[in-house]
């Protein structure tokens, strides 16, 4: 497994680690309330199609030697891991693009993060707004869930809480009524500001690199036309001088000095001769 983004494949990881977290959870008996439940089933379905978007842009990318990357290359694990009960066999799939990490290495992934910040920026904003939608949502319900005078008390609503406080809107339908509640909706809507100001930057740079890189490629065409002729700009007749006018001489035919004494003094010597001829002659 190459890596054609490190950005895009460090964003997979994160998806594969909250699947693998998920399915912990839901799993294995650690008290997990009802509620928490419910959010983690939500989230799973989301997690799911994303792997299976990754699988099919993998597959996607590796024709015409599809059969190469599904039997030697892994393509089976990482169908197998995207599906909806592939619990376990998604480690492959961590364990497959770590690796890859690991063989590009990491100096080189944040160099390339650092020289390409446009297109890294994105799943990076992808990366924090899943985290920070499932981890607020988890630590809501934790709160909430059975307090005195809570509105939000399920995976869903608490969901559609995270979304709404997030993206900074604020419907007010739902809202934290504990301390721990009203500290988590803070740091979401700190969080959420912080991931909005990020995305408009990186959509911002992204159309201004566009609109700019159009523009450097009008001008080479159009320099182009120019040296082969087509659209070459015909230089523009010099003006006619008029009676006892001196011609003006442009600023690229300046002469120098020294040029000019040497021809002061070539004039001065065929004077001479000129004058001593006629003197001989008269």
């Amino acid at each position: 497994m190459e890596l054609s983004n490190p950005g895009y494949d460090f964003f997979i990881v994160v998806v594969t680690i909250m699947s693998i977290i998920n399915w912990a959870l839901l799993i294995l008996p650690i008290g997990a309330g009802r509620e928490i439940k419910s959010l983690l089933w939500l989230m799973q379905p989301l997690l799911t199609v994303i792997l299976l978007m990754d699988f099919g842009i993998r597959l996607h990318r590796s024709r015409p030697e599809r059969w190469v990357y599904m039997n030697r290359n892994g393509g089976w694990f990482d169908l197998v891991g995207s599906l909806p009960y592939g619990g376990v066999l998604r480690f492959f799939r961590l364990v497959r693009v770590t690796a890859a990490f690991r063989h590009f290495g990491w100096r080189n992934v944040l160099t390339w993060l650092v020289r390409h910040r446009a297109r890294g920026t994105l799943f990076l904003v992808l990366s924090l707004l899943l985290i920070v939608l499932e981890v607020g949502g988890l630590v809501v319900l934790h709160f909430e869930a059975g307090a005195p005078g809570a509105n939000i008390e399920t995976g869903p609503q608490a969901l559609w809480w995270g979304v709404v406080t997030v993206s900074t809107v604020g419907y007010g339908e739902y809202y934290p009524v504990t301390a721990g509640g009203q500290i988590a909706a803070a740091l979401m809507i700190f969080s959420g500001v912080a991931i909005i100001g990020i995305y408009t930057a990186w959509a911002a740079s992204t159309f201004l690199g566009a609109e700019s890189r159009a523009e450097e490629v009008d001008a080479q065409e159009s320099a182009q036309e120019s040296s082969q002729g087509g659209a070459a700009v015909r230089p523009r007749p010099p003006a006619p001088l008029r009676r006892g006018s001196a011609p003006a001489v442009p600023a690229a035919a300046a002469v120098e000095p020294a040029v000019l004494a040497k021809i002061h003094d070539r004039l001065d010597h065929l004077e001479k001769l000129l004058t001593e001829s006629l003197r001989r002659h008269s």
